[in-house]
């Protein structure tokens, strides 16, 4: 008789693991190949291999159009859901075997696309509930790859009543701590996250900030006519002019006054709150738009790490990962704003910024297949731990 997978994998270390992971920024499929040996919080992992891979064609344009408020039709048809959802699986099982290459898989650990996220605190309308809701089938991926498959992390800590959100802390904690330090690790990808990590568990905290690259993406599209979807190297916005009566407009937000726990998303800062702005001031330059929201995600970053960490926790130093640690303008003006606190961009043991996430939830996958929980309460507000992730079997 065969040994069944899981008992298989569980006698497996170190383990190969690819984590896939693509954000609200929609920038493409992270995949990272790591090698992942032990678990909990001895657990080492080393960075095989990195790639970041565009979408097919076409499934960028599905998962903006089911995104789109104004396309209700696509929106809530079940049709067009579920064929998207076996789409991106593909497409992360695609990414899957690129990274990995000759090399063999043991797991994969798959975060999806995020299409919905409704945390307990937001109730966009009455009848809804909280909720998360992550496409990219990891059944599909685990046929295709052949590999135990770890997938739509989220759920089960918005079941105990969490933010199901961010997940990366207990990675960050298990991978970056260092002995007597207190660290801020802030991630700037298409909505902007901070993690607390000190010593113990017990004591990481982190939450989401606000907008990050979302809304500076959709400007500079619009700035360049669509011949940038993004603030490349963060050359754009430093051409502009910042607005103080539009910034001062925008850093009015009850959500950045709302203390943590707290989790945001494309729901509040994507298509529908530029489209505002832009109704909002239609004889400012979108060159100067796009400046000024660059201030406005420093800004906020900043005012939530003065408001909400340093009161907490003597923080010594901020490292950031995600597309926005590129972005020149935005990192000077955090450098700016936090000073004397040191920002940095984040690179640690062989990790570039840009992989961060994806090896998390390598991590997370292992996690989950040991049945050791991965979500920090602190984080999310969830009532008690929770094991995260849906474990996919490969067919025998």
């Amino acid at each position: 008789m065969a040994t069944h997978p899981i008992v298989r994998l569980l006698a497996t270390d170190p383990k190969r693991v690819v984590g896939l992971m693509s954000g609200t920024s929609l920038d493409g499929i992270d995949a990272a190949l790591v090698e992942v040996r032990g678990h909990g919080a001895e657990a080492k992992v080393r960075l095989v291999r990195f790639l970041t891979l565009p979408f097919p064609p076409g499934v960028r344009e599905a998962v903006e159009a089911l995104l789109d408020p104004d396309r209700p039709s696509l929106r809530q048809g079940a049709a067009e859901v579920s064929t998207l959802n076996f789409h991106l699986g593909a497409a992360f099982a695609e990414a899957a075997a690129a990274v990995a290459g000759d090399d063999p898989i043991d797991l994969v650990g798959s975060h999806g696309q995020t299409v919905w996220h409704q945390p307990p605190w937001m109730k966009s309308r009455v009848d809804l509930i909280a909720s998360t809701l992550q496409l990219g089938e990891p059944s599909v991926i685990a046929a295709r790859t052949g590999a135990v498959t770890v997938g739509d992390f989220r759920v089960a800590d918005v079941a105990v009543a969490g933010e199901g959100a961010p997940l990366v802390p207990y990675a960050d904690w298990v991978l970056f701590r260092r002995p007597g330090e207190v660290r801020a690790l802030q991630n700037i990808g298409g909505i902007a996250n901070v993690t607390v990590v000190g010593d113990r568990l017990g004591d990481v905290f982190a939450f989401d900030n606000g907008p990050g690259n979302m809304i500076i993406d959709a400007l500079a599209a619009r700035a360049t006519a669509g011949a940038e979807r993004f603030d490349r190297d963060g050359a754009l916005s430093a051409q502009g002019q910042v607005l103080p009566d539009v910034l001062a407009d925008l850093l009015d937000d009850d959500y950045l006054r709302r203390p943590p726990p707290k989790s945001t998303g494309r729901e509040r800062y994507g298509r529908v709150f530029v489209e505002r702005l832009v109704a909002r001031w239609p004889r400012r330059r979108p060159v100067d738009l796009l400046t000024t929201a660059v201030h406005f995600t420093a800004e906020a970053i900043a005012l939530s790490v003065r408001t909400f960490v340093q009161p907490r926790a003597s923080v010594e130093e901020v490292r950031v990962s995600g597309g926005g640690a590129h972005n020149r303008t935005l990192m000077a003006l955090l450098a700016e704003k936090l000073a004397p606190l040191p920002v940095r961009e984040f690179d640690e043991a062989g990790i570039p910024a840009d992989a961060k996430e994806a090896v998390a939830f390598a991590l997370l996958a292992v996690e989950a297949v040991h049945a050791s929980p991965a979500n920090v309460v602190a984080a999310t507000g969830a009532r008690r731990p929770a094991v995260l992730g849906k474990i996919c079997l490969p067919p025998q």
